[in-house]
């Protein structure tokens, strides 16, 4: 068997959604084998300011059930140049909203890894913080129909 063509792509996948599903199906499709990083609650909470929704367990669950992913690994800080030196990653796939972030580590990484970078257009509509935006626009509405519901 030739070398395979390895891609790592990650994220919180906090609510996953439609979007999380096409930025790991393309990704799948630009290599032979798909690693996905998932990040831990802590990191979460030190990038964003708040604890994610779902457990971590339970975001990793999500992410090892689906087809195109091969391997699931926990991403404790971004872009760990050891973690990815160790799978000899070929390319990493982000959703193009990551293009004016400012990560010193993912220079590092794609300069001394020799990486690529592959950004796959942001499903603009589905997001978690869109998700999130909507659950407390529609608060009394959805306390309304879960009280009817426990009380039928």
């Amino acid at each position: 068997m030739g070398l395979k063509k390895i891609i790592y792509s990650a994220g919180s996948f906090d609510l996953f959604h439609g979007g999380h599903l096409n930025i790991l199906l393309k990704a799948k499709k630009l290599g032979d084998y798909l690693i996905v990083g998932v990040s831990t609650n802590k990191l979460i909470k030190k990038n964003k300011g708040l604890p994610p929704i779902v457990a971590y367990r339970d975001r990793v669950s999500v992410i090892k059930a689906l087809k195109c992913v091969d391997k699931v690994i926990k991403q404790a800080s971004f872009f760990d140049i050891k973690q990815l030196k160790k799978y000899h990653i070929y390319a990493i796939v982000l959703g193009d909203d990551w293009k004016n972030k400012k990560f010193p580590e993912l220079k590092k990484c794609l300069k001394e890894l020799n990486i690529k970078i592959i950004y796959i257009p942001y499903t603009k509509r589905l997001s978690s913080s869109y998700i999130k935006e909507k659950i407390i626009r529609n608060a009394v509405e959805i306390i309304k129909a879960q009280t009817k519901r426990i009380n039928n």
